[in-house]
């Protein structure tokens, strides 16, 4: 498998130069060779398919080959998710951006367990993890991660969304039918999908999703963790939009 690395700025044609972190990790870690190809992106839609030309200690330089403009997504697939613990949180993010989310809306929910003690520094963790996931998954796109959400207060970013599934363990319709019905009814192109956290979605704060129009899902029988439903979630969901 070719390697991926993250570089700020990607040029259409010619040379160029890669340094810092991701030199680092290319040369030390990796330990790519002089003729290798390998596979960079910006993270903003494009990728392109190098050969490395030389190597120093904290750069190398490449030679491009091809290239490739991803446009965003035609669905915008946004997965609002419950803080979990401090051990998950990582996995968290890694299973979300390695399952096709474009937008990331942490949440401090009632029964959230895991907090964010420094908002900023947080925030940042989380697009630190999105940008690794973002190579390991071969990604051309990092996943946007956005402010913190909190209790009953995150139903208003519902006004943005042409359609929000609130998955929950009970009194949840069939998600196939839901979204068969909703092509039917609306134009889809941008898509809440919101995931408590282990003790579940309060009463009140589902009652606030509901009255700004979201749609109860059930996930059948099984229940999954916080940190894995949204990966289910998204899966099942591309596939009813027929992104799959």
């Amino acid at each position: 498998m070719i390697p991926v690395f993250i570089v700020d700025e990607l040029p259409d044609k010619g040379e160029l130069l890669v340094s810092g972190d991701e030199a680092h990790h290319a040369i030390n870690v990796t330990r790519i060779k002089v003729n290798e190809i390998i596979a960079l992106t910006d993270g903003k839609g494009r990728k392109v398919s190098v050969e490395v030309t030389s190597i120093s200690r904290k750069s190398f330089s490449a030679k491009v080959l091809t290239v490739q403009d991803f446009p965003p997504s035609k669905i915008w697939l946004t997965v609002m998710q419950a803080l979990t613990k401090g051990d998950r949180a990582r996995e968290t993010i890694e299973l979300l951006t390695e399952a096709g989310v474009d937008e990331i809306v942490p949440w401090c929910a009632n029964r959230s367990i895991g907090q964010f003690r420094d908002e900023q520094d947080s925030l940042d963790k989380w697009r630190n993890w999105a940008r690794e996931s973002t190579k390991q998954s071969r990604r051309a796109w990092f996943p946007k991660i956005s402010p913190l959400q909190s209790g009953v207060g995150a139903s208003e970013v519902l006004a943005d969304f042409d359609l929000a599934l609130l998955f929950h363990e009970s009194d949840g319709g069939k998600l196939s039918g839901l979204l068969s019905r909703a092509q039917g009814e609306r134009k889809v192109n941008r898509v809440l999908l919101i995931i408590g956290p282990e003790g579940g979605i309060s009463d009140e704060e589902a009652s606030a999703f509901l009255e700004r129009g979201a749609l109860p899902v059930a996930m059948g029988l099984p229940i999954f963790r916080s940190a894995h439903a949204g990966a289910a979630a998204l899966a099942a969901v591309q596939t009813g939009l027929g992104i799959w």
